[in-house]
């Protein structure tokens, strides 16, 4: 296989799990919060600082943020800088990444990004009330109540969404921005690797189909 694979997901869908499952059945590398670590040690933004920024966008009341830079005598610095720096540095070393060969990115606007390397696009969704169900399975936020992981769950989608719409000016999660789109409601994690893994084994056959059809 030689294709670049970016994941778009619903917090709570399962597409985390669908691109670690990829990434073993293929053999090949899995970037996820592996990538906001890579990008630490090239562009010397400090890692905590980077999960904080993560998948944010700029709030347009503060364009600028004050976080942590370690120069090249590795003390760490306070400095103010875009918030976009961070999108940037992050695009920067999945654009990196990928020219290496095939791979699989969670979220982050991989899509976009990668855009002209023409990746495999996926978007994973899922029923809330699955999404609700997964994240009290796993152990996520044991002490929540049903309705406060709802909140919790629309509240990340929220903050992913804006972030993807802010930098690709596209609307996050709709159908014609990716390849396949997977309801994970319905044929769970294993299904939706099946699924994709046919999808890659006809990747740019065409239409096989005759063009008249009696």
């Amino acid at each position: 296989m030689n294709h670049v694979i970016t994941i778009g997901r619903q917090f709570g869908s399962g597409g985390h799990e669908v691109g670690r499952r990829l990434s073993a059945k293929y053999g090949i590398p899995f970037y996820d919060k592996e990538l906001l670590t890579l990008t630490a040690e090239d562009s010397n933004f400090d890692e905590s600082f980077l999960n904080k920024m993560d998948e944010k966008r700029p709030d347009f009341i503060s364009m600028s943020v004050s976080g942590f830079y370690s120069g090249p005598d590795m003390n760490l610095h306070n400095y103010y800088f875009s918030k976009d720096d961070v999108f940037l540095a992050v695009g920067k070393k999945m654009h990196e990444l990928a020219e290496k060969g095939s791979c699989v990115f969670i979220g982050r606007c991989s899509d976009y990004v990668l855009r002209d390397l023409n990746p495999i696009n996926i978007f994973i969704c899922a029923k809330i009330e699955e999404r609700i169900k997964r994240k009290f399975e796993i152990g996520k936020h044991p002490d929540f109540t049903e309705k406060e992981m709802k909140k919790h769950i629309e509240d990340r989608d929220k903050k992913r969404s804006k972030f993807y719409e802010y930098y690709s000016h596209e609307k996050w999660g709709e159908c014609n921005h990716y390849h396949l789109c997977i309801d994970t409601s319905y044929i769970g994690v294993d299904g939706a690797v099946n699924l994709i893994s046919q999808y890659l084994d006809d990747y740019g056959k065409g239409n096989i189909m005759p063009d008249n059809i009696l």
